[in-house]
């Protein structure tokens, strides 16, 4: 009971930080909030998220996220949240506690991530004991694979809950983001093409990424971006007000928080290009952003995203190779080695190596389309079709339910900006098709929106108000309906599970206790040495028993893992 009372206390003053962070956020950069109504709160969730990332990001070049400074930077977030007086604060909190009820049952899991134990949880872990160490990539593969993510979840490392409040973050990226779907349906002024993308959108990722332990760093990210996507198409296509160039400002934070979770967002760059679309000068709105305080934020995020790139790997984006400096550095891996790492990466993604399996010629393997035949049968017809069938499906459920979809030639909406959207839309598609065409990899956001976008053009407006808002209610039920089915039924198989993943220890997830070993470096710092995943063993692990191969030196301060 203990454990339980702990558990959801812990989630709930969490949150309320979250949007205590992102009120502030609000406040600084952007001025006075006098209220929460209509739009005026749909990203504050999600800066909330973003701003406590930020100041991770900074304060682990100089300590480690521990219960000091985690306790005090959450206490401030909750003061915030009680102290700054906006209107309409209760009401907000209100719906987002709704929406929190009715998705908790995927906060409950016994069995995390498959790459938790073996890189997610030791990173964490990592930061919360130590300060930045250069170098610290050369521990094992995963620690080249930076994501932002790590550095917001070590802050959630608090007293009594301690760990297993890491994955509350994947929870709050849906409840924010449910909450972003339902204001922008319900909102008058919304046009109906993006009423029904949101539509689409709130049915099919409630549906397909219920299950909170698949998550990983990646799917968080891909709830984020379908918004900014969706919301930046809906201002430059359809938005009939002057204020666009304002409302394009807000979503500068929110592109490079998805940047910063995951590299393979890069692409998603080319947004900036719909600048064009805005009907102001092109000159003018270009000078406006780049003076405006969220474009310093971006690049200020950028930079100290990509610096932590540098300390753990000696690449300023790991695993680019043309990126890396490892050559020049004792503490850093090669441009050879990362090069290899992204084939590998590619190679994998292609459907060319698995637990079991590994092509022959990997450099062959990944050239032109030599690999679609092998993805297509071991990677799309075992899993993408899934996905395709949830949205197909999606599709006609709304089609059945609204039944307001006779095509009329004269309200079909096909316009330039429109045809100039997709087309960036339909450009990032194909460069993850043609370099890592796997729905972890972000693929799960753009087939979404490459074949929802012309799904939502070609259906009408949205005549009969009262009928619509009818009509959601029902969907509303339905999913949610679905979605707790979904995971009560998974909740009862993972308590009969009999290996370690097993609900032992409820509401907490199964942790897998290693034996290790310590080695006290001449420099000082203690090296712990596991076998196989280190899991929550003390940082810095490695799984290898044998001899550490590296020269460990401390210089100004820091940490360094020289290659012998």
């Amino acid at each position: 009971m203990l454990n339980i009372i702990i558990f959801f206390s812990s989630f709930y003053l969490l949150l309320l930080s979250v949007i205590g962070y992102g009120l502030i956020f609000k406040r600084l950069v952007f001025g006075s909030i006098e209220d929460l109504t209509e739009q005026k709160s749909i990203y504050i969730g999600f800066y909330g998220l973003f701003f406590i990332t930020l100041i991770s990001l900074i304060t682990s070049l100089f300590a480690p996220h521990n219960f000091i400074h985690n306790s005090f930077l959450h206490l401030f977030g909750i003061l915030f949240f009680i102290f700054l007086k906006i209107k309409n604060k209760r009401e907000y909190l209100k719906i987002i506690f709704i929406i929190s009820f009715f998705v908790i049952t995927a906060l409950l899991i016994s069995k995390t991530h498959d790459d938790f134990p073996y890189y997610h949880l030791p990173f964490t872990r990592y930061l919360t004991e130590q300060k930045v160490i250069f170098g610290i990539g050369n521990l094992q593969h995963g620690f080249k694979l930076l994501s932002s993510l790590f550095f917001l979840n070590s802050t959630f490392y608090l007293p009594f809950i301690e760990y297993y409040s890491f994955h509350f973050t994947q929870i709050f990226f849906l409840i924010f983001f449910n909450y972003f779907l339902l204001k922008e349906i319900l909102f008058k002024e919304t046009n109906e093409v993006t009423k029904y993308l949101y539509l689409f959108a709130f049915i099919f990722f409630n549906l397909s990424f219920n299950r909170l332990g698949e998550y990983g760093t990646d799917k968080a990210g891909h709830l984020l971006i379908v918004i900014l996507i969706i919301k930046t198409f809906q201002i430059t296509c359809f938005d009939r007000q002057k204020d666009k160039l304002n409302k394009f400002i807000l979503l500068i934070p929110l592109l490079v928080f998805c940047i910063s979770l995951k590299t393979y967002f890069i692409p998603y760059l080319l947004l900036g290009s719909t600048i064009f679309l805005l009907d102001e000068k092109f000159s003018k709105s270009f000078r406006t952003i780049l003076i405006s305080k969220n474009f310093g934020i971006f690049l200020l995020t950028l930079s100290i995203y990509f610096l932590h790139h540098f300390i753990s790997t000696g690449c300023l984006i790991s695993p680019m190779s043309i990126t890396c400096f490892g050559d020049n550095l004792e503490w850093a891996r090669g441009s050879k080695h990362y090069g290899g790492l992204s084939t590998w990466l590619e190679q994998w993604a292609k459907a060319g190596a698995g637990p079991n399996f590994r092509v022959e010629d990997p450099m062959d393997y990944i050239k032109n389309f030599n690999w679609f035949l092998r993805w297509f049968e071991y990677y799309f017809l075992e899993k993408v079709l899934d996905q395709l069938l949830i949205l197909l499906s999606t599709f006609i459920v709304i089609f059945f339910i609204f039944k307001n979809f006779q095509f009329k030639k004269k309200t079909f909406v096909l316009t330039k900006k429109i045809i100039f959207f997709y087309a960036i839309i339909f450009i990032i598609f194909l460069i993850w098709f043609t370099k890592h065409p796997t729905l972890r990899y972000g693929g799960y956001p753009i087939v979404f929106l490459t074949l929802s976008i012309p799904i939502g053009i070609l259906y009408q407006k949205i005549n009969d108000k009262k009928f619509f808002k009818r009509k959601l209610k029902f969907l509303i039920i339905l999913v949610i309906t679905i979605f707790n089915l979904k995971n009560l039924n998974r909740i009862n198989d993972e308590f009969k599970r009999d290996d370690y993943y097993k609900f032992v220890n409820f509401p907490y997830f199964a942790i897998d206790d290693k034996e290790y070993y310590s080695e006290k470096t001449p420099s000082g710092l203690v090296i712990y040495k596991t076998k196989g995943y280190c899991w929550n063993t003390p940082s810095p692990c490695t799984q290898n028993i044998g001899k550490f191969g590296f020269d460990i030196e401390k210089k100004y301060g820091f940490y360094f893992f020289n290659r012998k």
